[in-house]
């Protein structure tokens, strides 16, 4: 158990906290290999035929293959199943791959799992199509790495092939839920009060942990470093069913 209320947990597996027992760099998308299968490699090709190009908020997606059934396309709250391989964009070396557990990954759009550039550069995808999403670091992990494969400041690149969509429902709105003031912008007080109050078997030492857990979530979130998060930098649910933020 992550110790925090299941509607709200998804968004904090991602951080680097040790708090716990969240371990960083877990999308939930991405397992980690424990035993990899070499009989099946996808190196990156960089010669592949790009059938189109477009941005995406800041991720340069490439459509190498456009979809088989477009009558439903990924939206946030979808669960969707794909095959993807992550390559540093200044080596294209892979550092992770779903062939790696030897099966497609199941995850859900739009709940905080992922790095903010894949979160962006899924929307919208067909079952069939497959992506090459070019993700700067901004939109990864950031200047802090993610402490495993990931080194500080690296763009990613990412193939993506989506093999089945199954229709869910919109996350709930977390970044309303932080946003206590309605600034549209988080607070290190607003995050800490936000942890402590919906944290079911969190264990502290003192304010000083907190203080800590908070500073390594603002670390990958406040991207432009002026001590609050707002709705550009927050990688959460921040659109409910009601909502037009």
């Amino acid at each position: 158990s992550s110790g925090i209320n299941a509607e709200y947990g998804n968004y904090f597996t991602k951080f680097n906290l040790s708090w716990n027992k969240m371990k960083y760099g877990v999308f939930l998308l991405f397992l980690a290999c424990v035993y990899c299968n070499d009989s099946e490699t996808y190196e990156y090709n960089a010669a592949e035929e790009v059938v189109y190009t477009f941005d995406m908020q800041g991720v340069k997606v490439e459509v190498l293959k456009r979809g088989e059934d477009c009558t439903k396309k990924a939206e946030d709250g979808d669960m969707l199943t794909a095959e993807f391989h992550g390559f540093l964009e200044n080596s294209f070396e892979r550092f992770e791959s779903s062939h790696d557990t030897g099966k497609p990954s199941s995850f859900k759009l739009g709940h905080g799992y992922m790095i903010k550039g894949l979160e962006r550069g899924l929307q919208n995808m067909c079952v069939g199509e497959k992506r090459r999403l070019h993700i700067p670091a901004v939109l990864a992990y950031g200047k802090i790495g993610d402490s495993k494969n990931v080194p500080p400041g690296a763009d990613l690149i990412y193939d993506v092939e989506v093999v089945h969509i199954q229709k869910g429902t919109i996350p709930p709105n977390i970044f309303a839920k932080i946003d206590t003031n309605g600034d549209k912008q988080i607070s290190k007080d607003e995050m800490a009060n936000f942890i402590l109050e919906t944290g079911r078997t969190v264990t502290l030492r003192g304010v000083s942990e907190i203080n800590d857990v908070v500073d390594e979530i603002f670390k990958l979130e406040d991207t432009d470093e002026n001590g609050f998060v707002d709705m550009s930098e927050f990688s959460g649910p921040k659109k409910g069913k009601h909502d037009e933020l």
